[in-house]
């Protein structure tokens, strides 16, 4: 560094007040049950909720709402997601693969986690879930455990926070891309999915 880019910068620093502490914050206490407070905001997002008893019941349930859907039947799962783990065989005439679908296609992914304030899922990224899955497909399923749906943002802070590591991409999803750029019309995917369903398990 220059002597005088250094001058600079010690003028800069000089008249700098001097930083404060950050006040303590308290969020209010949560009231309500989150996985309810997340479908009615999720459905407010105009995403699809469906509730179901277990993680085992997403193959007949996506092919079912494919098949009532009349979408072509090929379905986009990550290499590595724990979606590749279950009984397909329950959806028969559904074609797995693993390549990266495009804004056609159908894809499925599980999300690590949901927030309850805003219907939103989150999805960090990795090997079982490509930062890119969620913005490419026409539709896309995600499943999201009931036990794992927390009351707000702060509470996906704190645990990656408290976390071995961060990932390299947070993303959130609440319900399906929209854009208002042109006219202030809504268009539903613009920059991803332009349908969204939500399976929620026990």
């Amino acid at each position: 560094m220059s002597a005088a880019r250094e001058a600079v910068l010690q003028a800069i620093a000089r008249g700098r007040p001097p930083a404060r502490a950050v006040p303590g914050y308290r969020l209010p206490s949560w009231t309500v049950d989150p996985a309810a407070h997340f479908i009615a905001k999720a459905k407010a997002s105009v995403a699809h909720v469906h509730e179901i008893k277990s993680a085992g019941e997403v193959p007949a349930s996506i092919w079912s709402i494919m098949m009532e859907m009349r979408l072509r039947p090929h379905l986009h799962v990550p290499e590595n997601s724990p979606l590749q783990a279950l009984a397909w065989d329950r959806a028969p005439g559904l074609i797995l693969t693993a390549a990266p679908p495009d804004g056609n296609a159908c894809a499925a992914a599980a999300a690590d986690y949901g927030i309850a304030e805003t219907g939103t899922l989150v999805f960090l990224s990795g090997p079982r879930s490509p930062s890119s899955w969620h913005f490419r497909p026409g539709c896309e399923f995600a499943l999201v455990m009931r036990d794992t749906i927390v009351p707000r943002f702060e509470d996906i802070a704190a645990i990656l926070t408290a976390g071995p590591r961060m990932p390299a991409t947070l993303n959130l999803v609440t319900g399906p891309s929209r854009t208002a750029d042109i006219e202030q019309t809504i268009e539903l995917g613009a920059h991803g999915p332009r349908d969204v369903h939500i399976l929620i398990a026990e």
